[in-house]
């Protein structure tokens, strides 16, 4: 009677751990879907800064400029002061979003990935480093595009600084990215680099959990992808805004250029979420 209350303590005593440890690998078991949501809220928070931050300037604009040509009108930038806003506002913005990501997932974070491996100024100047190398590569497409270098240069520098910071920031803040790509080439190479190696493609036991979790990887990372692209096929569709003579404020450049990469943001987040569940 004795051993039987033994072991029937004992059984109890093990539950809890066998429940606390099913319920750490569920947690960590959607760390995609966390990653989505992250996107989505970014991408979201971009749209209303535009609408919130540049709009109401086009607007008051528009009555001002109702007597103007639609060429002139075209031609004339929107004020930098506002284009500098906004590039602020959207940097505050993803460092908000991004260490609020960082502190709710921190815990489901590879050890050998940890956030906290640099101090935090040498962190902040890493990050700046890889903006401002992202920031001259995408200025120098802007130009190799047609944008003349000395039209706007400062509202150029703008765009691509805008550009720059919401590609790179959501890759090296949330620790997406391991430490060896935590640079432009690093970064570059998980934006555009392979999603799934021909190995893991050909095995469907999704009973291991090592195969899992290099799944969940490869769908963070196609998620990344499918919005980087997304921003760069927005921007170019909206190139077409550049040539009509409809004398439309959101002609005015770089509008085409932010609207653009906002509107490409979304559906590249949309399409990288649809894609990623096919893996």
């Amino acid at each position: 009677f004795f051993a039987k209350i033994v072991d029937c303590k004992f059984e109890k005593k093990k539950k809890p751990f066998s429940f606390i440890h099913h319920e750490s690998t569920a947690t960590m078991a959607s760390p995609d879907l966390s990653t989505a949501l992250f996107m989505v809220a970014h991408a979201l928070g971009n749209a209303l800064l535009v609408h919130s931050l540049l709009f109401p300037t086009l607007e008051m604009d528009s009555v001002t400029m109702a007597h103007m040509d639609p060429s002139i009108i075209i031609s004339t930038q929107i004020p930098p002061k506002s284009a500098v806003f906004f590039v602020v506002s959207s940097l505050l913005w993803n460092v908000t979003i991004g260490s609020a990501f960082r502190y709710m997932t921190k815990e489901n974070n590879n050890p050998g990935q940890s956030l906290h491996q640099h101090s935090v100024p040498s962190e902040i100047v890493q990050y700046f480093r890889i903006i401002f190398g992202a920031t001259i590569i995408i200025h120098g497409t802007f130009i190799l595009c047609g944008n003349h270098p000395f039209d706007h240069p400062l509202n150029t520098f703008l765009s691509a600084s805008y550009i720059a910071i919401n590609i790179i920031l959501p890759v090296n803040m949330n620790g997406i990215a391991s430490p060896h790509e935590k640079n432009i080439r690093g970064t570059i190479h998980f934006l555009l680099g392979p999603i799934l190696p021909h190995e893991l493609a050909k095995n469907n036991d999704k009973s291991n959990v090592h195969s899992r979790q290099q799944r969940q990887r490869f769908r963070i990372q196609q998620l990344y992808q499918w919005s980087f692209l997304g921003v760069f096929v927005g921007m170019g569709a909206c190139t077409i805004l550049r040539i009509l003579d409809h004398g439309m404020q959101i002609q005015r450049y770089p509008m085409p250029i932010l609207i653009g990469a906002v509107v490409g943001e979304c559906f590249g987040v949309l399409l990288g979420f649809v894609m990623g569940m096919l893996i």
